[in-house]
């Protein structure tokens, strides 16, 4: 766990970094000096990959070496030449709740592990309307730019007045398909309740059977899906390259946002626990930080950085990066670089302080580059600068 001396230290060890832009191949120069990012670990530049996009909010790579880049609330889906940046819209996708308002659309797209053998693409996404909406997640098949042959894997339950806490990502790792649900935002006693899916980190196999071993699976009153709960809004997920565990971060009301170590049966205490506040200020329920058969976060955030997509680095090209945790920050408009050694957080780096850009996911190329997606419209990436 962080102290906040610890915050202190690595504020004044970051105020020294510096970030600028510089044109890739294949890629446009964003306006700058032109000089090179020299940050504690490694010296990069910026390529804008592509832009004038409505908020990219998800990114997976294919084998072939094109990404599928996903837009939110418009809920569209292209294939992205990262070479080139040009985009190919991909069609055939299903009716879904796109509403600015509630803040729903398409969450996410995952490529099945085995995707150059059997083509299939999952896709996160709100159903419903204002006055009852969920999760859901279906298949297809994806060729030529266009999907078919969808199947319903999984719907949440019970539909809620929602917004803006949706959840919404998923991460292949052991066989399994895992996904995060948000609370719904006014609805957060879902999150301790086991007979809603609100809240959760959910567990199944890659066609939505449900595993024997799932924790809750045989008791009564609990949704068989649940692998843990008492969460709110997990926007970043993945799998720990080592151990295969599922890391996923979530954001805190005012302060505490956390990242946790999904695992299974444990209940990570939201709205029972937080490190945080209500908005304006003042307590959330009891105003406790700890309490009995609840987990303590592995690490969090006061004040709040609004953490979003995450992503584990396992490249070479960066050296001195690998192993380390990727965060993108919306309210505090960064990439955050986290040192981990076994279950703890060691150190933190902020990334691109300077720039404005509000992070929503970070994902890994095949290239070893670290690209990531802004709501100004931009995808973009980190290359070294020699």
């Amino acid at each position: 766990m962080r102290s906040f001396s610890y915050l202190t230290r690595t504020t004044l060890v970051l105020a020294f970094a510096f970030v600028t832009l510089h044109k890739g191949v294949g890629a446009r120069q964003e306006p700058d000096d032109g000089t090179s990012v020299v940050s504690e670990a490694a010296t990069f530049k910026v390529e804008v990959v592509t832009e004038d996009m409505d908020v990219p909010w998800t990114m997976e790579f294919l084998p072939d070496g094109t990404a599928l880049v996903g837009e939110r609330e418009p809920g569209t889906l292209y294939r992205l030449d990262v070479k080139t940046g040009t985009r190919a819209a991909i069609s055939g996708l299903p009716d879904m709740l796109r509403d600015r308002k509630l803040s729903s659309g398409l969450f996410d797209v995952r490529a099945h592990p085995d995707f150059a053998q059997n083509g299939w693409v999952y896709l996160a996404y709100g159903i419903g309307n204002a006055e009852g909406n969920g999760l859901a997640i279906d298949r297809f098949k994806l060729s030529d730019n266009a999907l078919s042959d969808g199947e319903r894997l999984f719907e949440s339950t019970p539909k809620i007045a929602g917004k803006w806490h949706f959840g919404g990502r998923m991460i292949f790792s052991n066989g399994y398909l895992f996904l995060t649900t948000g609370d719904g935002y006014d609805h957060s006693a879902l999150a301790q309740k086991l007979d809603a899916h609100a809240g959760k980190i959910l567990r199944l196999h890659d066609d939505g059977r449900l595993p024997d071993d799932n924790p809750f699976v045989g008791v009564d009153g609990a949704l068989p899906e649940i692998w843990s709960y008492g969460v709110r809004n997990p926007q970043g997920m993945d799998a720990h390259p080592v151990t295969g565990e599922i890391w996923t971060n979530e954001h805190g009301p005012q302060g505490g946002d956390e990242i946790n170590i999904a695992r299974a049966g444990k209940n990570y205490g939201w709205p029972v626990i937080t490190y945080g506040e209500e908005y304006g200020g003042g307590p959330i329920g009891d105003g406790i930080t700890h309490k009995q058969d609840m987990e303590q976060p592995l690490y969090y955030w006061v004040p709040s950085i609004a953490p979003s997509g995450m992503e584990f680095y396992g490249s070479d090209v960066f050296p001195r990066w690998r192993g380390n945790l990727f965060v993108g920050a919306l309210a505090k408009t960064h990439i955050n670089r986290l040192v981990i050694d076994g279950d703890r957080v060691m150190h933190e780096e902020r990334l691109l302080v300077d720039k404005g850009w509000r992070v929503r996911f970070i994902e890994e190329g095949p290239d070893g580059h670290l690209y990531f997606g802004v709501d100004a419209g931009m995808i973009m990436r980190l290359v070294p600068a020699n």
